[in-house]
């Protein structure tokens, strides 16, 4: 899993830069779609827990340095999203290659949508309660329709980079 660290943090670096430079201006109703939180599931439903968890921390922080956002609450909820993914993963519900076509997109627009509640609630939790401006079931619903289309290309992505360390042990 060592040799799939660099690539996943390579990857991790390109999806923040896509995050801040394209998905952070685009809003569909006043909502950005959060795609630092869909990288972490979709390596967690890849079945690596470990590698999950770190894009997870890594892209959450360096989200939450250029973002005015409570700093390490991204990251909380991508290291949420990727752990409880991966628990799926591991058992192979969520594995592109033999599981229906519809599975990992369910799952991933069931984290899309429970994200915004969790980075809410954890922003509650902060006592930061000037988080949400708009309407927070439309974000859920938002992230869950974007997270439903982007996510079977993310996990293909995802399952190549993990595949690296798996090669390595061979």
């Amino acid at each position: 899993m060592r040799r799939a660290l660099v690539p996943a943090a390579l990857v991790t670096l390109l999806v923040v830069a896509i995050q801040l430079q394209v998905f952070s201006s685009l809003r569909v109703s006043g909502v950005v779609f959060m795609f630092v939180w869909l990288w972490p599931l979709c390596v967690g439903l890849a079945g690596y827990t470990s590698l999950a968890v770190f894009v997870a921390l890594l892209g959450g922080i360096l989200f939450d340095t250029h973002a005015a956002t409570p700093f390490g609450l991204t990251a909380l909820v991508g290291v949420i999203l990727g752990y409880a993914a991966s628990r799926l993963g591991r058992e192979g519900v969520g594995d592109l290659d033999s599981a229906a076509i519809w599975v990992t997109p369910l799952i991933a627009a069931i984290g899309g949508f429970f994200a915004p509640l969790m980075y809410v609630a954890g922003g509650y939790v902060e006592f930061n309660s000037g988080l949400w401006r708009g309407s927070l079931l439309s974000s859920m619903m938002i992230n869950a329709a974007a997270f439903f289309l982007f996510s079977r290309g993310v996990s293909r992505v995802a399952k190549l980079i993990g595949g690296v360390g798996e090669k390595a042990r061979r």
